[in-house]
């Protein structure tokens, strides 16, 4: 009788999905995904770390070394993300990837992880901006007018109160944006992208052209201009103590965490599969060819630098506590070119203007990728509904996107005023998500076969998936990189043990919110694994 009235409360045949559809539509081209992947690696932060910690915190590092190697462990990584998309180009990314393949519950806890961290790393880029990006251009532009007085505005954007407020224009500036359309953050990123990368080539000429002992007159005018001391570049030898040092195997190894930040992300665009258009060309292209390209122009970048500057010159440019030059802060990378031409307003302008744009990008991929992980988990009745909610003028999530900014805001203040977050601290735990997709991509053509088949990447090598074996490279390549991130004396996860706690809490956050999503729809009769047997529409 019990099973006769919860019969009667269910349909016979029970709605799987919110809706028949999501909402969202393909109007994505490869050109978009590309650059969208590229800045998702951001070269002009990438070369920016690189040069700034590199020498001055891994002695004997090579940059260039670590950079290819890091470069070729992506590869893989990049490679099984861009199968699954073109097999299944849906959003949510390896939310729909490993719970269709492995487990709903891991599934769900993966892209719980990724949700969490792409908050944090709304709110890291947002105060990048004005961090890294505002304070060089006003300080570049204080050399230029000789006026040491702007040296206070450049310095505000390195306080709390001047990240958190560049950071929040951003973050509402961006979800104002989102709402209005997604195809309008794509032309915005398109045309920025252009101006952005004609300035690191414009910096990286400057280095080329500029011979060593031209760059070091240049280097303590520039200082000497914004209220620093005189001979900058002699003083910064002195005070970082830094000496020449041998090639370093293992220092290398270490700073492997730096070039990994930025090579590892050229994933992001899996998460929004649903509105990319010819998702196989589009995601092989836009994913592993992205890192190809930002890999490239690092080495070129950083060849350039090294070359004017020095191996032994970054090196005490970057340990030197800027307090010693008469700084408030250790120049950029973009201010190294800058100083060689600080006489020229219009180039200084561009560069610092182009290098601005370089600071904020990890915010609106990270802020879209987040918006897109919502609404897969609503489709699926894991959230509430209203989160699924798409305009149909728009067609973008609005719930949705209310929400990831309110989470980045959060992190952007934990950041800001150092409450909890550091910048790199976090990948750790991330990459266990990206080991979990390549885990399921070893196991996607034998676990659902008709899917792989019926797909346009079902191609084998001597009677092997090529996506299983891609999926073995990866684990083996992820693998290495967690032992950097471990590892690392100033980043990796073995000295952090609050961040231990963190990582091993989003785990089990996202078990005890899937089970707790699961009961509470049982108990209104909704049975969501239904889900998980099916590829979610489009």
């Amino acid at each position: 009788m019990s099973d006769t009235g919860v019969g009667s409360r269910l349909p016979s045949r029970p709605r799987v999905f919110v809706r028949e559809a999501t909402g969202l539509t393909k109007e994505l081209s490869l050109v978009d995904i590309f650059i969208y992947n590229t800045n998702n690696q951001n070269i002009g932060l990438g070369v920016l770390f690189i040069l700034l910690f590199v020498p001055a915190f891994y002695p004997g590092a090579s940059m260039l070394g670590g950079a290819l190697v890091a470069g070729i462990l992506a590869l893989a990584h990049a490679t099984t993300y861009a199968l699954f998309a073109a097999a299944m180009p849906r959003s949510g990314g390896d939310y729909v990837y490993i719970s269709r393949t492995v487990s709903p519950v891991l599934g769900f806890i993966s892209s719980f992880n990724w949700l969490v961290w792409l908050s944090v790393y709304i709110g890291i880029p947002a105060a990048y901006f004005g961090q890294y990006g505002l304070s060089s251009l006003f300080r570049l532009l204080a050399a230029n007018a000789g006026e040491p007085d702007l040296m206070r505005f450049a310095d505000f954007w390195q306080t709390p109160l001047g990240i958190f407020v560049a950071g929040t224009v951003l973050i509402v500036g961006f979800g104002m944006i989102f709402a209005l359309g997604t195809k309008l953050y794509f032309r915005i990123q398109n045309v920025t992208f252009v101006i952005a990368t004609i300035a690191v080539a414009m910096a990286g000429v400057i280095a080329l052209l500029t011979p060593r002992e031209t760059f070091i007159v240049r280097f303590d005018e520039y200082v000497q201009a914004v209220g620093g001391v005189a001979n900058a570049f002699r003083v910064a030898k002195e005070v970082s103590g830094s000496q020449p040092q041998p090639f370093d195997a293992y220092q290398t190894f270490l700073s492997l965490s730096l070039p990994l930040y930025i090579v590892l992300y050229s994933i992001t665009s899996s998460i929004i599969g649903g509105e990319i258009k010819n998702a196989r060309r589009t995601q092989l292209f836009g994913m592993p060819g992205s890192v190809i390209y930002c890999t490239l122009w690092i080495l070129v970048l950083v060849a350039a630098f090294q070359k004017m500057v020095g191996y032994e010159g970054l090196a005490a440019i970057g340990a030197a506590d800027p307090a010693a030059l008469g700084l408030a802060f250790t120049p950029t990378f973009v201010e190294l070119a800058g100083a060689v031409v600080h006489r020229s307003l219009p180039l200084v302008l561009f560069l610092g203007m182009g290098f601005l744009l370089w600071t904020y990008v990890w915010l609106p991929i990270n802020y879209l990728a987040s918006t897109r992980i919502l609404l897969a988990w609503s489709f699926d009745r894991l959230m509430p509904e209203r989160l699924a909610y798409v305009s149909p003028r728009s067609h973008t999530p609005l719930v949705a996107i209310l929400v990831v900014g309110i989470l980045g805001e959060i992190c952007l203040a934990l950041y800001a005023w150092k409450i909890v977050l550091a910048s790199i601290v976090g990948i750790f735990g991330w990459i266990i998500s990206f080991l979990l997709t390549a885990v399921a991509a070893i196991l996607f053509p034998y676990r659902r076969r008709a899917d792989f088949e019926a797909s346009p990447v079902r191609w084998r090598l001597a009677g092997i998936p090529v996506m299983s074996i891609v999926g073995i490279l990866a684990v083996f390549s992820l693998v290495i990189c967690e032992a950097v991130f471990w590892l690392d004396p100033f980043v990796g996860l073995a000295h952090f043990p609050h961040v231990q706690v963190l990582t091993v809490g989003v785990f089990v956050a996202g078990a005890l919110l899937y089970w707790a999503a699961r009961m509470i729809q049982a108990q209104r009769g909704i049975r969501i694994e239904y889900a998980f047997r099916e590829i979610p529409p489009e």
